[in-house]
C-alpha cells in the first residue's frame, strides 16, 4: 500500500488504491474499515520507523553524556522524520491527513506518541516539558511541510532545525514547572 500511495499521490481513494495493488475493496475494508483506517496503519509504520532511529541513536550515543546524548536523540527524531517525509512524501502526507489534529488529553495517535517520545528521549517531564514537546513537533512538522514544496539537502534541513530546536529546550532534562 506505502508503494502505491508514494508512486501515485496522498489523495488515492479506496478504490484507486485496491485497483493499484490488485486487491479488492472488500479485504482492504475488512482490514483497515475505512481510508482513516489505512492511514492509521500507515502512521504507526512511520511511527515505527522514527522508534527505531531513536533506538538505534540512543545505542550509537549510550557512550555519550547526558546532553550530548540527549541532543543526538533530538536530532535522530528529526532526521528520521525529515527522512521518511523526504524519501516518501505521498506516504508522508497520507498518514499526516489523517493524525493532523494534536490532541493532548487522548492517548496514542501519531503526533501524542512522537511527542512522548521526544520528552521520554530528552529527560524531560511536568507541564513546561509536555508544552515544549507538543510545540517542538508542531515545529517540525510546520518547517518540514514547508521544505517539501522544494525538497533540497535533507541533513541539512534536519541539522538546522534541530539546533533551531535545542536551543529552546527549557534547562534541558528534569524540568518540573
Amino acid at each position: 500500500m506505502r508503494l502505491v500511495v508514494d508512486e501515485y499521490g496522498d489523495d488515492m481513494s479506496m478504490e484507486q488504491i485496491s485497483d493499484a495493488t490488485g486487491t479488492s475493496k472488500s479485504v482492504l475494508y475488512r482490514y483497515f474499515t475505512d481510508r482513516a483506517g489505512l492511514q492509521a496503519a500507515m502512521g504507526e509504520w512511520a511511527m515505527g520507523v522514527i522508534v527505531r532511529s531513536l533506538d538505534e541513536a540512543a545505542a550509537a550515543s549510550a557512550k555519550g553524556e547526558g546532553s550530548a546524548a540527549a541532543q543526538e536523540s533530538l536530532a535522530a527524531m528529526i532526521r528520521a522524520f525529515v527522512t521518511l517525509a523526504a524519501n516518501s512524501p505521498n506516504v508522508y502526507r497520507f498518514c499526516d491527513t489523517a493524525v493532523n489534529r494534536f490532541a493532548p488529553e487522548e492517548t496514542g495517535g501519531f503526533f501524542n506518541s512522537i511527542a512522548g517520545q521526544l520528552a521520554e528521549r530528552l529527560g524531560l517531564s511536568g507541564e513546561q516539558a509536555r508544552l515544549w514537546s507538543a510545540g517542538a513537533i508542531g515545529f517540525v512538522r510546520a518547517a518540514t511541510e514547508t521544505w517539501l514544496s522544494r525538497p533540497d539537502r535533507p541533513e541539512e534541513f534536519a541539522t538546522t532545525i534541530t539546533h533551531w530546536l535545542w536551543a529552546t529546550l527549557p534547562e534541558q532534562r528534569g524540568v518540573e514547572q
